[in-house]
């Protein structure tokens, strides 16, 4: 191998056959939940199509700087009326203002759209409010897109009403400091359909978000999703029935506690994606939740990225991916058909991300994009790779009647673990075909191994430096080419001791866990053909000594003496402070 280059990575992972305590649970919401869509009494005539009573019960109590808007009239509770009105309230919003929705089921014909610039002054601090989730629902099938789209306004609330039935996301918010989300509910009333709105309740490029007392059902991307975002607290909140329950992508501070998700495609994700605009995640804490059979078909449409939410197996409980410095104790995790955790790098989505640059400047290569399909996203600061991710504490269990793999990405990879356990059927009992506990392994593997013909550089390292010459080569032939920022080496180094995954005191009494790697991560275990690495089930075909390693961590991969320890999140919202060192400091949870 030529020094700087490797050999596109092979995605073959099949075995050949010739040898072959918990905090406070959200349990007053779940009531509240149930109560969504019975038929309130009353007469006919004040009633929405749903059969929910619509009551009008607002009475103006606005003071100096706060006023109080109520939308519709006792005279008038029409449809279009309460739409009409609440854009037309919009468009006069001041600072301080808080709108008063009515008790009822609407059906609106427009996505509520707010930009919050006004002049380039931002109208802030205002509050949507209904009365209560199960109550004030507003049904956006009848509009193009989203339910509300909110832009450029900080310190945002909405509370006390459900929105269904949206066409794209139920509820928006970008660009925004301050955003609270309290006892609202995004829903979609028919299950597991590719039809469905992407989100539910949606804050992105946003900082101090507080997300609690909420319900999320039916949405073909995330159910509460929070992304590009910093300073995050999501908690005591229940997701079912969407493909990702709760996900966390490329933000950095947020603790994610004392919510419930079940019956999604995958309970509670953790993504860093390719996004090219500097937001990367780190430093999130997955506490004292209750994640539980997370079966359902994988209903979402193929993203724009390799590693999206459609790529999620069915029947996972926890996902990683491609983040950094994540604290996953204390769960509950159970009955899952695929694999409890799963803490993957990009290279299982997309093995092009350890693909030889391109050298032809002036040929193939006019631009920084076309030496590499992840060239300009390296010199962003994205990183590919899953360091310092610390599970430990967790009841992790699975019913063996549910132990079924499914999920096009890795089905490969589900074969060879079946035609190992047909070989050998005493290694886990029967207990599980995927260990409970699945990480990937080859990034780690490629940022451990030396570059063959190389410095001392590491595979990966090899990669990004190459791509950073052939960069310079195109600044200085190409005209027009735009300055570039150099990869930083550093985020492809070997990994510190300590620096991948560790795993400590998972299981439950009683049951054996089962946690290993697909690859071996270190440069004397891991085995090479063509420049391509084995996975332990190729290594095994030609040595079955190995068999021990296919379930279990024999070599320490996931041993540590210390592992990461994440702070507690705090979301400030103007002079209030919410989080486990603030308003939530006695809750047992934060405690753990």
């Amino acid at each position: 191998m030529e020094s700087g280059r490797i050999k596109t990575m092979r995605k073959v992972f099949i075995m050949q056959k010739a040898h072959t305590s918990r905090g406070h649970k959200p349990l007053v919401l779940a009531m509240a939940i149930a109560a969504i869509g019975l038929t309130a009494c009353g007469g006919s005539d004040n009633k929405s199509s749903s059969g929910l009573k619509k009551v009008f019960n607002c009475t103006d109590s606005s003071t100096s700087g706060a006023r109080v808007i109520c939308i519709g009239s006792a005279s008038d509770l029409s449809d279009k009326a309460v739409q009409d009105e609440l854009i037309e309230a919009l468009a006069g919003a001041e600072t301080g203002d808080t709108f008063v929705l009515p008790q009822g089921r609407y059906a609106f014909t427009n996505t509520i759209d707010f930009n919050g610039l006004v002049d380039n002054i931002p109208v802030s601090n205002l509050t949507f409010r209904g009365a209560g989730m199960e109550k004030t629902i507003i049904d956006a099938s009848g509009a193009a897109s989203d339910g509300f789209l909110i832009n450029n306004t900080n310190n945002l609330i909405f509370e006390d009403f459900a929105i269904y039935e949206s066409n794209n996301n139920a509820l928006k918010v970008t660009k925004s400091d301050g955003v609270i989300m309290r006892r609202m509910a995004t829903v979609w009333e028919t299950d597991y359909q590719s039809t469905n709105g992407a989100y539910g309740l949606y804050p992105v490029q946003t900082s101090n978000v507080l997300i609690e007392d909420c319900y999320v059902k039916g949405s073909a991307d995330a159910g509460i999703y929070v992304g590009q975002s910093d300073k995050i607290v999501v908690r005591n909140n229940i997701a079912e029935k969407n493909v990702a329950g709760i996900e966390i992508e490329n933000s950095t501070e947020a603790d994610v506690y004392g919510n419930t998700a079940t019956g999604n495609t995958g309970g509670i994700l953790i993504f860093d994606l390719p996004i090219g605009n500097g937001k990367y995640g780190s430093g999130v804490r997955v506490f004292d939740n209750n994640v539980e059979a997370n079966n359902a078909p994988n209903f979402a449409k193929v993203g724009t990225f390799a590693g999206g939410v459609h790529i999620v197996p069915p029947g996972t409980g926890v996902i990683v991916l491609s983040t950094s410095d994540v604290e996953i104790y204390n769960n509950t995790i159970k009955d899952h058909q695929t694999t409890s955790i799963a803490i993957t790098s990009y290279m299982l989505p997309d093995d092009k991300v350890a693909a030889v640059p391109d050298q032809d400047v002036g040929g193939e290569v006019m631009s920084y994009g076309d030496i590499h399909p992840y060239a300009e996203v390296f010199m962003d600061g994205w990183s590919p790779f899953v360091r310092n991710i610390n599970i430990h504490n967790n009841t992790i269990s699975l019913a063996a009647e549910l132990n079924n793999p499914q999920g096009a990405l890795i089905q490969d990879l589900i074969d060879g673990y079946t035609a190992f356990h047909t070989q050998l059927p005493d290694v886990a009992g029967g207990k599980t075909t995927v260990p409970h506990i699945l990480y990937d392994g080859v990034g780690e593997l490629l940022a451990n191994t030396p570059n063959p013909g190389g410095e001392g550089e590491s595979i990966m390292q090899a990669i990004a430096g190459g791509i950073n010459q052939v960069a310079a080569a195109v600044k200085a032939n190409i005209p027009g080419a735009p300055d570039y920022t150099a990869i930083d080496l550093s985020k492809f180094a070997p990994y510190a001791t300590d620096g991948g995954l560790c795993q400590s005191a998972n299981g439950i009494d009683g049951v054996d866990l089962f946690a290993a790697s697909v690859y071996e991560t270190s440069a004397t275990a891991g085995t090479f053909v063509d420049g391509s690495p084995l996975t332990k089930l190729e290594q095994l075909s030609g040595n079955l000594s190995l068999a021990g390693a296919i379930m279990a961590d024999p070599n320490g991969t996931m041993s540590c003496a210390s592992g990461f320890e994440g702070t507690a999140a705090t979301v400030t919202f103007n002079a209030q402070t919410f989080g486990c060192t603030a308003d939530d400091s006695t809750n047992p949870s934060c405690a753990l």
